[in-house]
């Protein structure tokens, strides 16, 4: 949906101006608010225009209570425009060609700039086409200048382009070939019109040469030199007609003139022979610079023109506030910004965008939040309904499940109980269990004895001096049962504790050699004893087995006992 306001900054080299347009009942334009600040245009102060700039913009803020989304003029000096023939593609087709032209005729790397295009005829065959651009860092220093003061760049085009916009505005339907040249105080803007067809030059010969020229002749510094030129050129000087500092202005006005005049007739020329058109039969003239009261008289003679001065408030209404601000006497600082504002009343209106692509997405998002705001006013809405019924059934649902809970307490408490009472069963399972294994085992030690004592008796003249029992870890288990050993008759998962393990000493006498070394036959008689042990049903294996016969007539042996599980001690 088209705006009805437009908040329009025009940003020169020496001055900030803003603009609140609308639209009368008639379709016409109206400046309903006026704002003009200047600074200096001193180049030797270029690293701080973007802070004066700021402070310009926050002085207008704080002094008109101005600010919000604004378009932005951008200067001469900062934007640059190059006119380019490319052959007839569908605009689908047209990004890559006018990618590779862009890269080949702006002086600058692409990523470092902000670019953009405007077709400005097609006949079929061929396309006219407008390359803008300015540098990334320069339109980054511009926006954040605004921003600081309040201002919300949301549109940013070349002031060449603002230039046509009011221009075509203040002259429809117009077929005459005609110039208009912006004169401002750093550059100068040329647009050559003819018809829908439109040719910018940007020259960097403007009002601070006049100045710069006055500065070196007088040998005063640049502020000094632009108040004398401001005060002889408009008529307001107190200085006498023979002045020395007089002529000098008027040298220096004269010298402008004449360079001025060439280059347009330069630029006509070029711009005859590349495009064919007609000659140009009126030059208008309008910025700060072209307040000098004889240009348009050496103009029109040297050029053999009509020359004007374009008035930028032809076709526009003014508001009382606007009268007030002073907005009929300032028409040379008022074009761009009647540019920046025909979008209100002009349709298909061409454009060609130098906002960096962070803001140019911040803008596009801005302008969809209306949207997104319906869009979730609305999907609240429809989600109510279905929101307030499942509540309700949650709540039907949260009081049955409250008197189910109420029901089912006694049982819980119940189920709590039987629990208990089988765990407190289980525990005296296992202390019969224990209890039974002990009564079963209680003559077993009696038993392992005596037939230990047997064995010993069978061997002859053999005795024990050390018997240690040796338990296993309480948590020492071993491997339950598994196909890989189908021997092992135990269930699967059961649990089984380590044998029992009983640590002996003892010795031999050996009758036959009392006085000498244990013969073989004696160390034989206690292997046969230790082999006994293997078939007794309280042993398992014999494990460890030592011998020491170091003295005479005795052999010494320790060995180890694993007691059979099956037969418990």
């Amino acid at each position: 949906m088209r705006s009805h306001r437009v908040l329009a900054v025009d940003i020169g080299a020496g001055h900030v101006a803003c603009a609140i347009f609308g639209v009368s009942a008639t379709g016409r334009l109206v400046l309903q608010q006026f704002a003009l600040e200047t600074h200096s245009s001193d180049p030797a102060h270029e690293a701080r225009w973007a802070v004066d700039l700021a402070q310009s913009l926050g002085a207008i803020a704080s002094r008109e209570k101005l600010g919000g989304a604004c378009a932005i003029a951008v200067p001469g000096h900062l934007a640059l425009t190059k006119f380019i023939k490319i052959p007839f593609v569908e605009p689908a087709k047209r990004d890559k060609i006018l990618a590779f032209e862009a890269a080949e005729n702006i002086p600058h790397p692409l990523e470092e700039v902000v670019w953009d295009h405007l077709v400005v005829a097609d006949d079929g065959l061929d396309l006219e086409v407008m390359l803008t651009a300015a540098k990334f860092d320069a339109m980054q220093a511009l926006c954040a200048a605004a921003d600081s003061a309040g201002f919300t760049a949301e549109r940013a085009i070349p002031a060449g382009l603002a230039l046509r916009h009011a221009f075509h505005y203040n002259h429809p339907g117009g077929t005459e070939s005609t110039i208009v040249a912006n004169i401002g105080a750093r550059s100068t803007t040329l647009l050559f019109c003819e018809g829908e067809r439109f040719y910018l030059r940007t020259l960097a010969l403007a009002g601070n040469a006049v100045t710069q020229a006055i500065a070196e002749e007088l040998r005063i510094d640049f502020a000094p030199a632009e108040t004398l030129k401001i005060q002889v050129l408009s008529g307001h000087s107190d200085l006498p007609a023979g002045s020395p500092s007089r002529a000098v202005v008027q040298k220096a006005a004269a010298a402008f003139a004449a360079r001025l005049q060439l280059e347009i007739t330069r630029s006509a020329i070029n711009h005859r022979r590349q495009s064919g058109g007609a000659p140009a039969t009126t030059l208008y003239l309008t910025g700060g610079g072209s307040l000098i009261a004889d240009l348009p008289a050496v103009l029109a003679e040297k050029l053999r023109l009509r020359v004007e001065r374009h008035d930028p408030l032809r076709n526009v209404e003014l508001s009382s506030d606007a009268r007030a601000a002073g907005a009929e006497g300032a028409g040379p600082v008022l074009a761009d910004l009647v540019g920046l504002a025909t979008r209100l009343v002009a349709k298909n209106e061409p454009d060609a965008s130098l906002l960096p692509p962070a803001l140019t997405e911040a803008v596009a998002f801005r302008k969809k939040q209306p949207y997104y705001v319906v869009a979730v006013a609305l999907l609240v809405a429809a989600l109510l309904p279905p929101i307030v019924y499942f509540h309700r059934v949650a709540t039907v649902t949260l009081a049955k499940v409250a008197q189910v809970e109420g029901q089912l307490m006694p049982l819980r408490a119940l189920q709590m109980r039987n629990t208990d009472n089988l765990a407190r069963i289980e525990d005296a399972k296992k202390q019969i269990a224990a209890l039974k294994s002990a009564v079963e085992t209680k003559s077993n030690w009696i038993n392992f004895f005596t037939d230990l004592q047997t064995r010993l008796v069978k061997i002859e003249d053999v005795w024990l001096d050390k018997l240690q029992i040796v338990r296993p870890a309480p948590a020492e288990t071993t491997a339950a049962a598994s196909p890989a050993n189908p021997a092992d008759s135990r269930p699967e998962g059961a649990t089984v504790v380590a044998p029992l393990k009983l640590m002996l000493s003892g010795r031999l006498l050996d009758v036959a050699n009392p006085q000498s070394r244990v013969s073989p036959e004696a160390r034989e008689r206690v292997k046969q004893l230790l082999a006994s042990f293997t078939g007794s049903q309280f042993i398992a294996s014999v494990e460890n087995e030592k011998f020491d016969n170091s003295q005479n007539g005795l052999l010494r042996f320790d060995f180890t006992l694993v007691i059979n599980p099956r037969n418990p001690l």
